[in-house]
């Protein structure tokens, strides 16, 4: 293992983890249309911290699903024809997590996605008690450097998942990605 940059961060995610797992929490995880400014969700995986799928369901975009995501995450527009659209899924999302914590791997990506759903569909902004990125929460549990000094290196899910040993799931599936995640903040916690 590469020396940690700064041990103090690690035990900061370490402890981040830990009291994460000691509470209520959501860890939810998006897959979409592609990754600009009109994209828009294809299929939403929420899990609670036992994790059990509080919601795992796909979402009819306004939008035709490009190849270049299909290729991805293996969603067609045949396969959401039939599923809801954001707007029929709104209430029962803004519901689920009202007042909620929420955790996502890459979580700044996942909650603007989310957003500008919501935004197709002149919807406000879902509202949470508070969110947190697992992604960054894993950079500094690894302490890598970027080559400027400044930040640490954030890696990819599979790529964390590898380095700490843990099975892989379904990868660019909502639910497997969440399910990767718990596994991962598990996995954190259980650090010494």
């Amino acid at each position: 293992m590469t020396r940690h940059f700064h041990p103090a961060h690690r035990r900061q995610a370490i402890q981040w983890a830990r009291n994460l797992i000691a509470r209520e929490f959501y860890v939810l995880d998006t897959e979409t249309t592609g990754l600009g400014p009109a994209d828009e969700v294809v299929q939403i995986a929420i899990l609670n911290g036992d994790g059990e799928a509080a919601l795992n369901q796909l979402v009819r975009p306004t939008v035709s699903i490009p190849p270049v995501a299909t290729a991805i995450h293996g969603i067609r527009d045949s396969d959401v024809r039939d599923a809801p659209s954001f707007k029929e899924i709104y209430i029962r999302l803004s519901t689920l997590l009202a007042g909620q914590v929420v955790i996502a791997y890459n979580m700044d990506f996942d909650w603007r996605l989310l957003g500008q759903t919501a935004a197709r569909y002149r919807l406000p902004p879902i509202r949470i008690g508070k969110g947190d990125c697992a992604m960054k929460q894993y950079a500094k549990f690894k302490g890598i450097r970027q080559p400027n000094g400044r930040n640490y290196v954030w890696h990819k899910l599979g790529v964390a998942i590898a380095q700490e040993g843990l099975p892989a799931a379904r990868a660019h599936d909502a639910l497997g990605d969440a399910r990767m995640t718990l596994a991962l903040i598990r996995k954190m916690a259980s650090y010494a």
